[in-house]
């Protein structure tokens, strides 16, 4: 990954958060100890970013260019 493709993710990844901590302030279970934030953020991860993630790798068009990448 290049320098500018990690700021870019970095940046993503921030945007990500505040979206993310922004749904937790508005939920009724407070998120003030450790154990509540890293519950609450794996939910929200596995809710909301997880399926993206997957949906894309799982495409077969960017799998065989992957694999003729690395060829």
């Amino acid at each position: 990954m290049t320098p500018a493709e990690q700021q870019e993710l970095l940046q993503c990844s921030q945007r990500i958060a505040e979206l993310l901590y922004q749904d937790a302030c508005e939920q009724e279970h407070p998120v003030s100890t450790l154990g509540a934030i890293e519950s609450t953020v794996r939910a929200q991860v596995q809710a909301h970013v997880t399926p993206v993630i997957g949906e894309f790798f799982a495409k077969p068009s960017r799998l065989q260019t992957r694999d003729t990448l690395a060829s």
